[in-house]
């Protein structure tokens, strides 16, 4: 039996991706094993364990942008994220590892290299990581969403620029009216989907809940906050309805809206992408997600947090966008021309070339 694992937890950016293209995995040959290594800290594990995939945590050695305890610790957090890695490899001797980034790969793809495990690693934001940039020269491809005039990579990384790997790309999405019962929304009345990620955005929640009920009676809002970051939100009646968080229930969610405001990461954008969904992203400052945003052109409509009167721009954003059907229209149609979104093929197609 051949076994792939896939590296990736924290956030659900480097998470969907891979998700996608283990479905595809099990397609093509139903004897693969997929194999899991995730953090315990992230929203991942109920979405894998669903799947009937094994999980294993891997201590978290994260290097931040600021000074935090974190940074004093994290040479002993590496070093037992390395132990775990190689006790899982050399517990379960998988033919392939499989990331999309975030510092949950780094360990595992180090820890695999040494045992002449092949890698393959997804780079999904504009930006590269510095996960992907320690881990290209391990990779035998490292894949991309977007093209580079110069590599961003070690000199002799062999790269491929591939569709995103997006977990909704070939599902149908529910009908409208299902997907608003679902959520005990009004599918007569507009629909606004907020959401800040599989971890939440806590300045995107305090800023709907300013200027929330400055909207329009008729406008109805699907908040998802994040799990533990704005516990003070609740749904307060019908048409503002608070979830922490949905896993694979996300696709209806987007099936209800008619506008969606997010963050700016690009797990987020390609599914935004392959279901045309018209979309007004509040890019994470000092963060990749900026260059994501800019990236797409005129595809969505971009805030940024923090500036002055940003809030207020915000709102009127939604509001005009919510009055225009057809310029709601164009803009999933642009996004999804800017994008190239796939099920996963690609990269499962490249992982099945070189299991061992």
């Amino acid at each position: 039996m051949k076994k792939i694992l896939c590296a990736g937890g924290g956030t659900l950016g480097p998470v969907a991706p891979l998700l996608a293209v283990a479905d595809r995995l099990r397609e093509a040959d139903n004897t693969i094993r997929i194999l899991w290594a995730g953090t315990d800290s992230g929203p991942e594990r109920e979405m894998i364990e669903r799947r009937g995939i094994p999980f294993t945590s891997i201590p978290v050695a994260k290097l931040t942008r600021y000074a935090s305890r974190q940074l004093l610790t994290l040479p002993f957090d590496y070093m037992r994220a390395r132990m775990e890695s190689a006790r899982l490899l050399d517990r379960e001797h998988p033919n392939a590892v499989l990331s999309a980034g975030g510092f949950t790969a780094v360990p595992v793809v180090r820890e695999a290299y040494r045992r002449r495990i092949p890698c393959l690693s997804h780079q999904l934001d504009y930006e590269t990581g510095l996960s992907n940039r320690m881990i290209a020269r391990y990779c035998r491809y490292v894949t991309t969403s977007f093209s580079y005039i110069h590599s961003p990579f070690p000199i002799g990384t062999t790269t491929y620029v591939i569709p995103t790997p997006t977990r909704f790309r070939k599902q149908n999405l529910p009908s409208r009216e299902s997907a608003c019962r679902a959520f005990a929304l009004d599918s007569t009345k507009p629909v606004l989907l907020v959401t800040g990620g599989g971890t939440g955005a806590r300045t995107l929640n305090d800023a709907m809940s300013h200027i929330r009920k400055r909207f329009p009676p008729e406008v109805q809002i699907l908040h998802l906050t994040g799990r533990g970051k704005s516990p003070h939100l609740v749904s307060d009646g019908p048409g503002y309805v608070v979830l922490p968080f949905l896993a694979d229930e996300m696709i209806a969610a987007y099936a209800a809206a008619d506008l969606v405001v997010s963050r700016a990461g690009m797990g987020a954008i390609s599914e935004l992408a392959a279901l045309q969904k018209s979309a007004i992203l509040v890019p994470l400052p000092n963060s990749p997600q900026m260059q994501n945003a800019r990236a797409l052109n005129d595809a969505v409509v971009i805030v940024e947090q923090g500036t002055d009167g940003w809030m207020e721009e915000l709102r009127l954003a939604i509001e005009s966008l919510l009055q225009d059907c057809e310029r709601r229209r164009q803009m999933g149609i642009a996004l999804y021309n800017a994008l190239p979104t796939d099920d996963g093929s690609a990269l499962a197609n490249l992982a099945l070339s070189v299991m061992v």
